[in-house]
């Protein structure tokens, strides 16, 4: 399990990366981001810093997550959270980053925009 839980956490990172690196050849305007909290900070950010501090971010919380999986949460029912819940976030920012490149909807931005 503890192999998984390594993993499904470079897997996480991995994948906002991809993300975060779209979002940055992909969105060239700000005026592109569907979303004004979004584009309130990409305003006074600049857009790759704004982008490259969300993927610092994930990076501290999937590390406090697994250390506090290995220190307070050490069950299995939690270590299946984590990976479930690691899935779930790898499958979005993938097809974020799939969505960003191409510039058109795919599956997972479909459902996530309803």
């Amino acid at each position: 399990m503890d192999l998984i839980v390594l993993l499904i956490s470079l897997d996480i990172i991995a994948s906002k990366f991809l993300e975060c690196f779209t979002s940055t050849v992909g969105v060239q305007n700000i005026q592109l981001q569907r979303y004004s909290l979004s584009r309130d900070l990409l305003e006074k950010l600049g857009i790759k810093y704004n982008v490259w501090f969300n993927l610092l971010l994930t990076i501290f919380a999937v590390n406090v997550a697994v250390l506090m999986l290995y220190t307070t949460f050490s069950a299995l029912p939690y270590q299946l959270l984590f990976v479930f819940t690691g899935f779930f976030l790898t499958a979005v920012n993938l097809g974020a980053a799939h969505s960003n490149y191409y510039g058109k909807k795919n599956f997972i931005t479909e459902l996530l925009l309803r």
